[in-house]
């Protein structure tokens, strides 16, 4: 890239897409863009990495926001989101797909992503355009997680 002296860069993917996917057998698959599409392409957009990284994370993990704190469902229990889970989780869900020479032959390969320190707090952020994971987060309440919700089925007249 051709970069003047101070100036600035925060494309922090390196031009890189995330893959994510559901669980660690799960194949990756291609991540959508950020909701500002241009974002991704930005090199001034100090919040690109983040939202895409946000984005993945609720699509493909379980993750909830319990009465507007961040909680992850891992085996049947629901883990609070801090730093350290955010850590364990993102390598696991998530990485970056290159290219590699194996001498005879180019192959695909999944590198997991691991975030700097910022894009993780980042991800606490409470605004969604600075790539806020909680305000993505599908809302439950503690009612909705100790009582579970009756489906109404519709039973057309005879």
């Amino acid at each position: 890239m051709n970069q003047r002296p101070g100036q600035l860069t925060y494309d922090r993917l390196g031009g890189r897409r995330l893959c994510a996917r559901h669980s660690p057998d799960a194949p990756y698959v291609m991540t959508r863009s950020p909701d500002a599409s241009f974002a991704a392409m930005s090199l001034t957009d100090i919040y690109a990495t983040t939202n895409s990284l946000a984005d993945a994370l609720a699509e493909n993990v379980d993750l909830f926001n319990l009465d507007g704190s961040p909680v992850w469902l891992n085996k049947g229990q629901l883990v609070p989101m801090t730093m350290n889970v955010l850590h364990e989780i993102i390598p696991q869900h998530i990485a970056t797909k290159e290219l590699v020479n194996r001498g005879t032959e180019w192959v695909v390969e999944y590198v997991p992503y691991v975030p700097d320190p910022r894009t993780v707090r980042d991800l606490f952020s409470n605004e969604r355009r600075e790539g806020g994971l909680l305000p993505r987060l599908t809302k439950i309440t503690s009612s909705q997680v100790s009582e579970p919700r009756r489906q109404k089925v519709f039973v057309p007249p005879v």
